[in-house]
């Protein structure tokens, strides 16, 4: 199941993901505009996640 989500809960679901089946996931990560890459907290929590322009599209993945 796919649901978009806006930056601010991405940022906020994938602080505190106590689930390992729901990934937060963003497309145009490392220039990849066709395809959709799973963030990290550990490696991730720097993103700017409100730039639209960079990052324009999150969803939150359940498995």
């Amino acid at each position: 199941m796919e649901i978009p989500i806006s930056p601010f809960f991405a940022k906020l679901i994938l602080r505190f993901n106590p689930f390992r089946r729901v990934f937060v996931i963003c497309k145009g990560y490392s220039e990849d505009y066709k395809n959709f890459t799973e963030l990290v907290w550990k490696d991730d929590k720097d993103l700017d996640f409100y730039d639209s322009e960079t990052y324009p599209q999150f969803q939150l993945w359940i498995l």
